[in-house]
């Protein structure tokens, strides 16, 4: 069983996370696939909007604590890892915990059913890989602090209230009213759509991981090269180097 499932409407991606035995939660395989899929959102031009869902009643309980990602989890955020001008909302039922809380942070729509909570619980873990660091370009700054220093679920509503969520609505919903805005806005111009997300994302202030996260992806690709190796095993033996590009 696939643990993504990728389905296109007309010009509209939906991309659903699918480990329900575990509440969707996020493996190293899961992470690469969500990556590859906002991949391929981006590139495809005839895809316009993004939507992203959990399968069964519970949208994430974050990484997989007996099969967690490292450094893949990153690669699934969207506005991170690829570029994309294009939007990507979430759908939320049930609940999204950790990553998926980040995740909804970092999209650029979500609806949630009116039962689902928000948790980000790293303060009461003694962990934090700071990329909600940046929470106050996206999330009321009072409000948004509360919620991360205290590590307390917050309900959709409250959620809504700090900026975290658009729109709540019954619950079981929230896939269909994603749907309906991805629809009203795929039948827009996308030249226009996407040049809003384009210079509203620019103007957006970041958090330093966020901010700097393609130039380090850069940086460690260059120090694990085969460059890297060679350029040093050229300076042991007093020899001019042979570069690759790799």
């Amino acid at each position: 069983m696939s643990v993504l499932l990728n389905e296109v409407r007309d010009s509209i991606h939906i991309v659903t996370l699918n480990r329900p035995e575990v509440l969707n939660a996020w493996n190293p395989e899961l992470s690469l696939a969500l990556h590859q899929a906002l991949r391929d959102f981006a590139d495809d031009p005839n895809r316009r909007v993004c939507i992203i869902t959990g399968s069964g009643p519970f949208f994430s309980a974050g990484l997989d604590l007996k099969n967690p990602p490292k450094d893949e989890a990153p690669l699934a955020m969207p506005n991170l890892s690829v570029p994309c001008d294009k939007p990507i909302l979430v759908a939320v039922e049930g609940g999204a915990i950790g990553y998926a809380s980040v995740l909804c942070q970092l999209a650029d729509m979500v609806f949630a059913g009116r039962s689902a909570y928000f948790l980000y619980p790293e303060a009461k873990l003694g962990l934090f890989q700071g990329l909600m660091g940046g929470f106050t370009g996206r999330l009321q700054y009072k409000g948004g602090l509360q919620w991360l220093m205290t590590g307390e679920k917050i309900s959709a509503e409250r959620a809504r209230e700090i900026g975290l969520v658009n729109e709540t609505v019954d619950d079981g919903q929230a896939l269909a009213r994603a749907l309906s805005v991805a629809e009203r806005i795929a039948a827009n111009a996308p030249l226009v759509v996407q040049a809003m997300k384009s210079i509203a994302l620019g103007m957006l202030n970041k958090g330093p991981i966020e901010a700097n996260f393609q130039l380090n992806q850069k940086l460690a690709r260059i120090m694990s090269s085969e460059d890297g190796a060679e350029g040093l095993a050229s300076f042991r033996e007093k020899r001019p180097a042979r570069f690759q590009g790799k």
